[in-house]
């Protein structure tokens, strides 16, 4: 058999650029060299190299030397014959989950792995997400949308809150991942700072329920019958799940099967699958929920998950008895059904 070559497109401009770094690190390190022959490329270059902004205490991964930036002829002619068979995609962020790249990539009639155009597009955008499950029946928080253009004062929109669905809220760019620019606010008086801080990230903010339960995140894997992977429960020392308690040692645990009832646990997986299908997912996705009692809420759906030492799909697939080598090679046949 001939070697696939699989280009794995990593780092781009956005503020999760080192989680992508760090994902795609992670993938060129596990795939077969039997099988594929792989190549590094940095989206940032598309961009010209330049950033959004990043979290506190985050500071920018330049890449090293084994990362070519990439070049569109690269991909589209190749060098020596050497055109990618499938792109493996492992931007995070703007300009790699919400659907540009994957458009890009159809243009040129190269397979790529995760979500197609739309699905990745509707997935970034939590606003318009959360109306799509709410109109199938699907339970999401409650939550007040802002615009950054739009007049609202604070003592205003604190009264809608407290009339709505009370403190405490958490504040959320629209379209950002890793929780970057979110807040939670437990009272009145935060609010002003945390929706500036998130209007950095995004022109739309998310004023939502901030939901007390169990945390818990239900993998997807496949494309026209897709399959639920093992529930995982979350724990982390602050009692909230941001940047810092994703991606670092020690920030979180992860426990499989997640300690919930059989009824919870059955709807959540129901709600995974939906939001798979719903979106028009394919090859992989992740949907974050937060159970209360016996009902789970679903916080948002991610079209290419983490693969980072600490990310939550990898767990998950080895607790189905799936290396995160074979994964990979799972991923790579979706991307070229």
């Amino acid at each position: 058999m001939n070697k696939i070559r699989v280009a794995v497109l990593m780092g781009g401009t956005s503020a999760e650029r080192a989680i992508s770094l760090s994902t795609g690190r992670q993938i060129l390190a596990a795939l077969d060299r039997e099988k594929y022959i792989p190549m590094a490329l940095d989206a940032a270059a598309l961009k010209g190299g330049s950033h959004e902004p990043l979290p506190a205490g985050v500071t920018a991964d330049v890449g090293s030397s084994e990362i070519a930036p990439l070049r569109i002829e690269e991909l589209s002619c190749g060098e020596a014959g050497a055109k990618p068979d499938v792109v493996f995609i492992a931007l995070h962020g703007k300009g790699g989950e919400d659907g540009t790249i994957q458009g890009m990539l159809e243009l040129l009639g190269i397979p790529y792995t995760g979500s197609g155009v739309l699905a990745s597009a509707l997935a970034m955008d939590k606003a318009l997400t959360k109306k799509l499950l709410r109109a199938e029946g699907i339970a999401v928080p409650q939550d007040i949308v802002l615009k950054r253009h739009s007049s609202f004062a604070v003592a205003e929109l604190s009264s809608k809150i407290q009339a709505s669905f009370g403190f405490p809220v958490i504040v959320k760019p629209n379209a950002q991942g890793s929780t970057i620019g979110c807040h939670v606010v437990r009272e009145p008086s935060g609010l002003d700072e945390a929706i500036e801080d998130a209007f950095r990230f995004d022109p739309t903010v998310l004023v939502e329920q901030f939901l007390t339960g169990t945390e818990i995140t239900a993998g997807v894997l496949g494309n026209e019958k897709p399959e639920a992977l093992p529930l995982i429960e979350i724990i982390t020392g602050s009692g909230f799940y941001d940047y810092h308690a994703k991606y670092s040692p020690g920030g979180s645990s992860h426990i499989i099967p997640a300690r919930i009832s059989e009824a919870a646990a059955q709807t959540s997986t129901d709600y995974a699958l939906r939001c798979h299908a719903l979106l028009g997912c394919r090859g992989m996705s992740r949907t974050d929920l937060m159970v209360v009692g016996d009902q789970p809420y679903v916080l948002e759906i991610n079209t290419i998950p983490g693969m980072t030492p600490t990310s939550l799909l990898p767990d998950a697939a080895r607790a189905a008895g799936i290396s995160f080598a074979e994964l990979l090679d799972m991923l790579i046949v979706y991307a070229l059904e």
